[in-house]
């Protein structure tokens, strides 16, 4: 038998019973399977990086199971036919790994205020002697008057989340 790690997302349109009924269902399902189950536990609900489904918050569910690896091929595609598990991933159970913890993050998008803000504690300051004028030939600055107003990180995450949670054909 071989040790192999379930990583699934179940959407936070079930209640945290039902939440625990499906993880039952699951469990039920590899054990029927002939698996034996070493540890299952829920990590917890954050934001997905994208919509699934139109679902943009998930609950992510981790379990630990032994198994025959003839039997692999049929669980992912059992998985992939349950309804409310969005998203899944089997893998080998690396070494050591039924005594690590996990904390969840929220994902951060790239160009937010916020990974900014990250990106800018973590460098260390740039030295420069020189002004990037004083070695660059760069062309003047457009006038104050041709610039287009500016529109705040918040303001424009709010316009994509508004574009995105609508029907597209509305906002064109």
């Amino acid at each position: 038998m071989k040790g192999y790690e379930l990583l699934y997302i179940v959407g936070t349109q079930f209640t945290d019973q039902e939440i625990a009924d499906i993880q039952g269902k699951i469990n039920t399902l590899l054990e029927e399977a002939g698996a034996k189950v070493l540890k299952s536990e829920n990590l917890g609900k954050i934001k997905l990086a994208y919509p699934i489904k139109k679902i943009r918050h998930g609950s992510y569910m981790l379990v630990y199971f032994d198994s025959e690896t003839s039997i692999i091929a049929d669980l992912n595609r059992r998985l992939a036919l349950h309804d409310e598990v969005l998203r899944h991933t089997l893998l080998e159970r690396p070494t050591g790994a039924l005594d690590r913890t996990f904390e969840l993050t929220s994902y951060v998008a790239p160009l937010s205020e916020e990974a900014k803000s990250e990106k800018e504690t973590k460098r260390p300051p740039i030295k420069s002697f020189k002004k990037p004028e004083e070695h660059l030939h760069l062309p003047s600055p457009l006038p104050a008057s041709a610039e287009e107003p500016s529109m705040t990180m918040e303001e424009l995450d709010q316009k994509l989340e508004k574009i995105l949670e609508g029907d597209i054909a509305e906002n064109i």
